[in-house]
């Protein structure tokens, strides 16, 4: 119960955030954001102490693995709203961002191998294909989608590998770790962050496609993967 009030804590203060956001008023809605995404961090929290001891122990790294990789996640959000505050060091910011989100990832695929024991070539092939394949689309579709990666396409296709393992590594908990409604969930939950994320494709590499419909999309996306993420640890059973 906790957990699910601490998600209506964040729903509370996304929306204003949002509505800042869309008005470009940089400081508020940088400290909105922040206070939403310790609200996702004590999400995760709750759901891990809602646990007996006797499922937390077997679960122990996938709830760090998803804490870690949500606080990279924080990190992830600090340095990308920091290149509108200081433009003069904006490529540094985005490349902290990107690598941010990166290593969370990594920690979201460590919880979910180590937890559901699905260490296995057949299981890393899939996962590697999927990473492949999703970097693949997003630089195929460039100029389909008048975007311009620039200097930022090395990390945004590290990144996109990355994150489909990370989608492909929940599945194939799903799939070939016990059918475990956990994993199902979270996999929905890092789907959810892929759309947040190919809307905000748009934002910064494209051009009139930061509107505040995008920004709206984009962070009702975000926050609803990283709260969906977060709530899948309450499935574990």
């Amino acid at each position: 119960m906790t957990a699910i009030l601490f998600t209506v804590f964040g729903v509370c203060t996304l929306v204003p955030y949002i509505f800042f956001r869309c008005k470009r008023k940089l400081m508020p809605g940088i400290i909105l954001k922040i206070v939403t995404s310790v609200f996702f961090l004590l999400t995760t929290s709750a759901a891990a102490l809602a646990c007996p001891a006797e499922i937390f122990g077997p679960n122990k790294f996938l709830f760090f693995g998803v804490i870690i990789g949500q606080i990279f996640g924080l990190l992830g959000d600090f340095w990308l709203d920091m290149k509108d505050m200081y433009p003069q060091h904006h490529d540094p910011y985005v490349f902290s961002g990107f690598l941010s989100f990166l290593v969370g990832h990594l920690f979201f695929i460590a919880g979910l191998l180590k937890t559901y024991n699905i260490i296995e070539w057949r299981n890393l092939l899939i996962m590697l294909g999927a990473g492949v394949v999703l970097a693949a689309c997003v630089l195929a579709t460039e100029k389909p989608m008048k975007l311009v990666y620039g200097k930022f396409k090395g990390i945004t296709a590290a990144y996109s590998v990355v994150f489909g393992m990370s989608i492909a590594a929940a599945l194939c908990a799903w799939l070939f770790g016990g059918r475990e409604p956990q994993a199902l969930v979270m996999t929905i939950g890092l789907v959810v962050f892929l759309l947040s994320d190919l809307v905000l494709s748009g934002t910064f590499f494209g051009e009139g496609k930061d509107k505040p419909i995008d920004y709206t999309l984009n962070y009702i996306f975000y926050f609803g993967g990283q709260f969906t993420i977060a709530l899948s640890l309450l499935a574990i059973v």
